[in-house]
């Protein structure tokens, strides 16, 4: 639970431009991770996978968008449970973000055509609340047929 916190506050500081408390934030994060976890009623809710996940999107708000794809990359991998779908199809349209920042929107798309099919699958609000995000950082590609492609699967299947 305390690692989850401390990754929540490293988002919220990286996304206001915080880098310092932002990286304060995933050490203790870290820290939390690699205690003892005898008599943790959850010990697998939050896991390794899961920070690697957040240190992604920290990198994504205030470091480097190429080493926040590959973390992104590590966590997608890393999360395989059945139980952690919603997660991975999270960390993955992040990657799909991290891949328009590095001026690979086709990529992006690619990535985010994979993430359409995890959020009608798991129903998780919040990827479907990144793939709204991630769609609108690819305007401006709109007439590309790779977009229209990745649009028409949204409204097959999210009916977005």
């Amino acid at each position: 639970m305390r690692a989850r916190a401390h990754t929540l506050q490293a988002e919220l500081a990286a996304r206001a431009g915080h880098e310092r408390q932002a990286q304060t934030a995933l050490g203790l994060a870290w820290y939390d991770v690699e205690a003892d976890h005898s008599g943790d009623p959850a010990p697998m809710s939050f896991s390794a996978a899961h920070l690697k996940g957040f240190e992604g999107l920290c990198e994504l708000y205030i470091g480097d968008a190429a080493e926040a794809h590959d973390r992104f990359a590590q966590a997608a991998e890393a999360l395989r449970a059945p139980r952690e779908q919603v997660q991975r199809a999270i960390v993955t349209t992040d990657q799909a973000l991290a891949r328009i920042r590095l001026r690979e929107p086709r990529a992006a798309a690619d990535l985010l055509h994979g993430c359409v099919a995890a959020a009608s699958t798991t129903g998780g609000r919040v990827p479907a609340l990144r793939l709204r995000r991630a769609r609108r950082e690819l305007r401006p590609w709109r007439r590309e047929d790779w977009v229209a492609d990745l649009d028409d699967h949204l409204m097959d299947v999210l009916g977005a």
